[in-house]
Order: structure tokens, then sequence, then C-alpha cells
């Protein structure tokens, strides 16, 4: 899954969300005619690129004919991140001491870290940066679990760690081997 991302913990996560082990990733062409297969060093090689030509990594049950993936996780380029602010203690998203920002909502979680990289040309969607912006998207109604949030960041956070890697970001990105609680 997401070209071997997912570390044991992760894995143990994402059995957790979809009560089984029964899980495909997608695989085809998408709009822009690219392989569909997520990989870590297209994800990275995408970064400054508009959001359809982005990598995915996209997660279904075996057999969920809905359309809808479990998981979807984008990676893209960023010029800054949110800052934690007071009036965030009273929404109902949940924030993780992983990077530089990292939350828990409704619909999936966003995780920022410090990865600094250029454009490919000067074509590119987005410039060069200093960020690296990680997204989870996934209906809730098919997530399954006592630690929902947590298993999202788990997964997140593994993702990312794979791309830090392979950016040569790793050692300034401050993602841990195992996310804290929150």
């Amino acid at each position: 899954m997401c070209d071997g991302a997912l570390d044991a913990s992760a894995r143990k996560s994402l059995h957790n969300l979809a009560g089984t082990d029964q899980l495909d990733e997608s695989t085809g062409a998408d709009e822009a005619g690219q392989p569909r297969t997520f990989s870590v060093q297209n994800a990275v090689r995408h970064l400054h690129d508009e959001y359809r030509q982005r990598a995915a990594c996209w997660v279904y049950k075996t057999g969920d004919e809905s359309g809808k993936p479990l998981l979807e996780i984008r990676f893209t380029a960023s010029q800054s991140y949110p800052a934690a602010s007071d009036k965030e203690a009273g929404s109902s998203k949940t924030r993780y001491p992983v990077g530089l920002y990292a939350q828990v909502g409704r619909d999936g979680a966003d995780l920022f870290f410090r990865c600094p990289t250029r454009a490919g040309s000067k074509d590119a969607y987005i410039g060069d940066t200093k960020y690296v912006k990680a997204e989870l998207s996934s209906t809730g109604a098919q997530l399954r679990g006592n630690s929902i949030d947590k298993d999202r960041m788990v997964i997140l956070n593994s993702v990312s760690r794979k791309v830090a890697q392979e950016a040569g970001c790793a050692s300034e990105a401050d993602l841990p081997a195992a996310v804290p609680d929150a």
C-alpha cells in the first residue's frame, strides 16, 4: 500500500480504520494520463505541480463499488503552514505534536513539515518552498474503531516520513517514528 510507505503501526491503523485486511490500492491512469499507482518518488517529483498532476495514494476496501476511497493521501509543496491559535481550542479538530503543524478533523488530516524543495522549472504551479503539506482525506462514515483520529495521523505520518526521506529532508522534518498522543 502507498508504495510500501506504511510502517507496521500504520498498517495496524489502516486495519483498525477499515475493519478488514482486504484492501486495494487504485491503479490505472489519472486525468493527466500518468500512472495512478502511487510512488513516493512521484510524490516528491510532483510536489510543485497543480493538484490533478500530483501523485495520490487511494486505498479502497476490497469489493467496495462506491467509488469513494477509504483514504486518499496527497503531498504538495507549501509556502507556509498554519499557526496554532487559541481559537482552535474549542474546535472539533485534534492537534498532534508532529512536524510543524498536524491536525485531524471530521474529513481527514493535515500535516505540515519542514522540507525545502525547489520547483522543477519556472513553469511550476508552485515555486520553491520551505514546507510540504501532507493531506489525508477520508469519509468518516466508512471508518471503524475507537481511535479514528490517531489512526489517521499514524498513517499520514508514516507516509510523510517516507516522502521526507525521498526528498532529503528527513532530519529536519520532525516526523517521529511513533505518533505521540494528542
